[in-house]
């Protein structure tokens, strides 16, 4: 009888044992998940920031507005701008779409139908390359035509630095004597904390750092 007691009570102790590793394994599993979690969203926001630049605002002459997206965030937070009075004029380039439509077209529409005034919108026609280069170029012989020579320079979040540093060197090789700031513009289908989550976000990021290795290496 006293060895069948013995024998419970370490098959008891045993169980009791392999029971608290069990738990302790699966906390441990979750801390590990939790924390693995956590360090990725982290990691993944901040690869999204690493593609960001923004100066303090100040008000400005104009304000230039980036083409390429196709949820109006640029023109939104242009206009925004515009109606806080941070520019008195809003300045943007386009490229053909389509046989007879532009983008500087739906670009203004959508810009009037915000409430900025039709003649307070500066537009015109890319005729160089079809690339964030090509754009700087374009706009800023137009800033330069209007003798505009102070402007904030808006476009997608993800685009900011990027757009930022080519400006920088086209208003350079140009020698035109001008000074910018640069405004991020929340996009919708590139969420800053949570891009990866749409395949929209996904591919812009990706391509947004394809495009800035080529810079760096001049391609």
């Amino acid at each position: 009888m006293l060895l069948n007691n013995t024998c419970f009570e370490k098959v008891g102790r045993t169980w009791v044992v392999e029971k608290e590793k069990k738990i302790k394994i699966i906390i441990a599993t979750i801390i590990f998940l939790a924390l693995g979690t956590i360090f990725s969203e982290t990691l993944l926001i901040g690869a999204h920031r690493i593609l960001m630049h923004e100066d303090r605002l100040v008000k400005s002459e104009a304000i230039v507005v980036l083409a390429g997206s196709w949820t109006g965030n640029r023109i939104k937070a242009a206009a925004k701008l515009y109606h806080e009075g941070f520019g008195k004029k809003i300045v943007f380039s386009g490229y053909k779409l389509y046989p007879e439509t532009f983008t500087v077209s739906l670009m203004k529409t959508y810009a009037v139908k915000l409430g900025v005034p039709a003649n307070d919108i500066i537009t015109s026609i890319i005729n160089k390359e079809v690339s964030t280069r090509g754009e700087s170029i374009s706009n800023l012989e137009l800033l330069k035509k209007h003798q505009i020579k102070n402007f904030i320079l808006v476009t997608s979040s993800f685009h900011t630095r990027r757009a930022n540093l080519v400006y920088q060197k086209t208003i350079s090789q140009l020698g035109f004597d001008a000074d910018f700031i640069t405004h991020p513009a929340p996009d919708p289908s590139v969420p800053a904390n949570e891009w990866w989550k749409l395949r929209t976000g996904q591919k812009a990021v990706f391509l947004e750092y394809l495009k800035s290795i080529a810079y760096y290496f001049n391609l």
